[in-house]
């Protein structure tokens, strides 16, 4: 009964979807995703810079703070950036996994001066709101929580969430590693965690596994998470081979053996009573759960336009909010494409799930679960999306996306569904609005034309492949 009426709620959540932009038409352009001409980004000069000593302020959940961020109406009086200042802002610094660091100046061809930038001359972190009464969904169920879209989302070991967007490569919010003057002290050994399923040890297949995975730890066999050994990249205490894990595995492997398994799975076998309540309880009981993989990171970067420096101590933004880190080895989960929303048509719903520290773990055990939520875009600027989302601790970095049919060559046919990634979210924010009163709002970073370039700059490395989105 619960899982048909989790079912229904996603459909209906699949429906508003559809209304996630303005229009009445679905073969109209505001439900497509249209093809954009992207500036083209190249790196001119990158230079060694100092250690990081790591003594960035994690954000205070409770803190509170009278700082506001610039509102759209305050936008508006702002020039427009100009070529030389947006290369500034997309120039980036990249910290590698043995703690050095280096910055990447970049220079843009194509740019398209539009718009006003939205400067923020101060941000402020406090807890996440929920408006209201609570409108996020629990994703308990393991089928679902392990398959696309829900399975994008990755936790990250400072606290936050994340979206895959490569194999490789994760986005978040940046202050989740960076506070615009340094690097948290989590980020100095950052891993992100992926939700895989762990199968119950089957009879059949003890042997095979056994002789395939010699020396290596069963794939079924999961330690508490955050230890080094429960990794997907081999890089923790994978060599051990000793009798601990074997007996272990067979521990596993005799309660499975226990009334029949292959039986069970044929549909036949020696009836009986004892079988029949064997039967019973195998099938009141999950045969596989979710839990949490641990893949270390690689590499960082951050956008110029996030850092703090000496010349410019205003240039950290919200604006520029945002992070890629490149895991050292790819995971198997289905990524999410990245894009930019169609400029045409105002954004009407986004959609995002994260890691919410209140909700992600059921009653303080360690079965995990993913917070999805959707809701309207109160208001747009050209870099920021103002929300009410509701959201809590531990779902910012989270990616926002929504749903349009790809363009297809035949206007008259319909394209299939497609999500893509159009923004990080932020978290909560006090705003200046008109008259110069203040609004608390949800914020979502937007992935612009520039912003894409870079990220897909930093996920290929070849300017030719990010002509176009």
């Amino acid at each position: 009964m619960a899982l048909s009426h989790f079912l229904c709620l996603l459909l209906c959540a699949a429906a508003l979807s559809v209304s996630g932009v303005a229009g009445q038409d679905e073969n109209s352009e505001a439900y497509r995703w249209s093809r954009q001409s992207l500036p083209l980004l190249l790196d001119t000069d990158t230079q060694p810079l100092n250690a990081p000593l790591f003594r960035g302020q994690e954000e205070d959940e409770d803190r509170g703070g009278t700082k506001t961020i610039c509102g759209i109406e305050c936008q508006s009086r702002h020039p427009a950036l100009d070529r030389d200042e947006q290369e500034r802002m997309l120039g980036y610094e990249t910290l590698y996994e043995n703690g050095t660091r280096t910055h990447t100046d970049v220079s843009l061809e194509g740019f398209n001066q539009t718009g006003a930038a939205a400067h923020s001359p101060a941000r402020t972190r406090r807890k996440r709101q929920v408006y209201g009464a609570d409108g996020r969904f629990v994703i308990s169920d393991s089928h679902f929580i392990t398959n696309y879209p829900f399975s994008a989302a990755v936790r990250l070991s400072t606290g936050c969430s994340g979206v895959l967007i490569s194999p490789r490569h994760v986005l978040t919010a940046a202050h989740c590693v960076h506070d615009g003057r340094d690097y948290l002290e989590s980020a100095r050994r950052i891993k992100v965690g992926v939700l895989q399923l762990k199968s119950k040890r089957r009879r059949a297949g003890r042997r095979r596994a056994g002789r395939r995975r010699a020396g290596r730890r069963e794939e079924g066999e999961i330690m508490e998470e955050g230890e080094d050994q429960n990794s997907i990249d081999g890089d923790g205490a994978g060599g051990r081979k000793g009798g601990k894990g074997r007996r272990r595995r067979g521990r596993k492997g005799s309660i499975a053996d226990q009334g029949g398994v292959e039986s069970e799975r044929d549909g036949g076998g020696g009836g009986g009573k004892r079988n029949s309540l064997n039967r019973i309880r195998r099938s009141a009981e999950p045969k596989k759960k979710p839990v949490v993989r641990w893949a270390r990171v690689k590499q960082t970067r951050i956008p110029q336009g996030w850092i703090q420096t000496k010349s410019s101590t205003n240039s950290v933004s919200t604006d520029y909010d945002y992070a890629v880190l490149e895991l050292k080895r790819p995971v198997k989960q289905k990524h999410m494409e990245l894009g930019v929303a169609p400029p045409s048509t105002p954004l009407a719903r986004i959609h995002f799930s994260g890691y919410d520290a209140d909700k992600s773990l059921l009653d303080g055990r360690r079965d995990e679960m993913v917070v999805y939520r959707f809701c309207s875009v109160v208001n747009e600027s050209d870099d920021l999306m103002y929300q009410h989302c509701d959201a809590q601790s531990g779902a910012t970095g989270a990616g926002v996306y929504i749903r349009l049919r790809r363009e297809d060559g035949d206007a008259d046919k319909k394209g299939k569904w497609q999500r893509r990634v159009i923004g990080v979210f932020s978290g909560h924010q006090w705003v200046e609005v008109e008259e110069g009163g203040q609004r608390d709002f949800n914020v979502a970073v937007r992935i612009t034309p520039p912003k894409y370039a870079q990220i897909c700059h930093w996920i290929h490395g070849d300017p030719s492949l990010c002509k176009e989105i």
